[in-house]
């Protein structure tokens, strides 16, 4: 039985787990050639995160990560 089924866990602990996945998810869609498409997901977590301070600014924080990729792929392009 997972701690969702057993209502062990709280809003919080969901909160924090998905932000995690999402932030894993779009960093990866960002390395793989995807930062444009990444970012503005991350931006509309962001929006929905926002009555989440924490968790917002970790989505923040890899907003940034995805824009210093932004440059190195269109220069790939431009090659």
């Amino acid at each position: 039985m997972t701690a969702a089924e057993s209502g062990a866990g709280s809003a919080e602990d969901v909160v924090t787990g998905m932000t995690d996945l999402l932030v894993k998810a779009v960093r990866a869609l960002g390395a793989a050639g995807e930062p444009e498409a990444a970012s503005r997901l991350a931006g509309k977590a962001w929006w929905v995160l926002k009555d989440w301070p924490r968790q917002a600014e970790r989505v923040n924080g890899t907003m940034h990560y995805l824009a210093r990729l932004e440059p190195e792929a269109q220069t790939a392009e431009n090659d």
